[in-house]
């Protein structure tokens, strides 16, 4: 059953509504933080929509490339689908 869970992304509230527990979704949520976090300290962007681009192309070159090993297809696998989620909601 889908429960809605909030979280902070950049200083921002976001009311998430997922099946996953909310320790699930506050762990994705802190991982999206901290790959924005890496992106902005590098000083690659300028700004937080471009940062959270950014680490979101990090995070699916990643994850195709742990892809490939596996050899899942990504319309497969329910954790990135639920990240994506996650970001896109962010994004929103």
């Amino acid at each position: 059953m889908k429960q809605s869970i909030q979280v902070s992304i950049l200083g921002q509230q976001f009311n998430l509504r997922s099946d996953a527990s909310p320790e699930q979704v506050h762990r994705v949520a802190r991982f999206v933080e901290d790959q924005i976090a890496q992106v902005t300290s590098s000083g690659r962007a300028v700004d937080s929509l471009q940062a959270t681009i950014l680490a979101l192309l990090n995070v699916s070159a990643a994850h195709l490339k742990e892809e490939s090993v596996v050899g899942r297809s990504v319309t497969e696998d329910p954790r990135l689908i639920l990240l994506v989620g996650k970001i896109e909601a962010a994004l929103d």
